[in-house]
């Protein structure tokens, strides 16, 4: 581990922690070295925002990052990239958890070394239990809550549009994806309440492969008025089959996670109604600035922090649009 570094001025405001500014980096004994394994990269839309975030944090740091990932998803290789991670004897890193047991033996080996480790993005499933990581905290969106707001906001607009919501389906593009399974929960949850019958339906990341499937889904469903995306690959499928399908917007109502200039166009033509914003800018910069100021000051938050659920509709899309150009939405 590198010994403290003195870092002047730094003014932090911690209210989930947002960095309200911060200073030169003054001299420096050693550098700081931190490290972020995750099971996805750049090539998908999503990653990019974080991966903005994360870059804007180390440089603000001047600190040793790596970024370690397959190009857009890969849960399976995570093990081999938390290796990497660890020979950097790194001053701490940041994971996501799509599946605790691919890296548990890694996040033990952190822990017997004194490397502090966060979660961001995806958090530990088994968290508060007997068999939760080693991990300090968590930095990311509640997934289920994300997914219960989904599935009220499709109700409420069936309800004004005076029809009934009869059949729902949740695809999901990474199959034992913790946290895309927590999504399709919340959903499930609030159409159990209601009664409604909700199908799961397995996808890919392959845009016009998995048009496909969600095409035969609803040839084989001619009940079901409601899909429930969990990605921008997952909506430019579904766009995909709107389109060729010829669907008109809101024949089937629609919702999604995450951003992307095609869901915000969705949005705007009216074939999604909603998107869940988990801000990802704030997984990538506030994981680095918190391994910061825990492995230098053994400072924690006193719990999680949520960077989401937020919704992006018609009411403000034309706002994070502008954002968006600018690499922070």
């Amino acid at each position: 581990m590198k010994k403290l570094l003195h870092i002047l001025p730094v003014v932090l405001l911690v209210m989930g922690i947002a960095l309200t500014s911060f200073g030169a980096v003054g001299a420096q004994e050693n550098t700081l070295v931190f490290r972020m394994v995750s099971h996805g990269g750049a090539g998908n839309p999503f990653w990019i925002i974080v991966l903005k975030g994360f870059e804007d944090a180390c440089a603000q740091l001047q600190a040793d990052c790596a970024w370690l990932s397959d190009p857009v998803d890969n849960v399976d290789d995570m093990a081999g990239y938390w290796d990497d991670a660890l020979a950097a004897e790194p001053d701490g890193i940041g994971t996501t958890v799509p599946n605790p047991e691919v890296i548990r033996a890694a996040v033990n080996r952190a822990a017997e070394n004194g490397i502090p480790v966060i979660a961001f993005n995806t958090a530990d499933p088994n968290a508060g239990t007997p068999d939760a990581l080693p991990i300090l905290f968590y930095i990311g969106a509640s997934e289920f809550l994300g997914g219960r707001s989904n599935a009220q906001r499709v109700l409420a607009q069936a309800e004004a549009d005076g029809v009934a919501v009869t059949r729902g389906v949740c695809p999901i593009q990474e199959v034992g994806h913790s946290g895309l399974e927590a999504r399709c929960a919340g959903v499930r949850s609030v159409f159990e309440e209601a009664g409604i019958t909700l199908d799961g339906l397995t996808i890919n990341n392959n845009v016009t492969e998995s048009a496909g499937i969600i095409g035969d889904y609803f040839t084989a469903n001619a009940d079901a008025n409601a899909i429930f995306l969990l990605g921008p690959n997952p909506s430019s499928s579904f766009n995909l089959y709107a389109q060729e399908a010829g669907l008109e917007a809101g024949q089937v109502y629609a919702t999604t996670h995450d951003t992307s200039s095609e869901i915000y166009d969705m949005i705007q033509k009216g074939y999604l109604l909603q998107a869940i914003d988990q801000q990802p800018y704030l997984q990538g910069y506030q994981t680095i600035h918190w391994l910061y100021l825990n492995s230098q000051f053994k400072m924690a938050p006193g719990g999680d922090i949520f960077t989401g659920p937020g919704v992006i509709d018609l009411s403000n899309v034309e706002a994070i649009i502008e954002l968006t150009a600018n690499g922070y939405r």
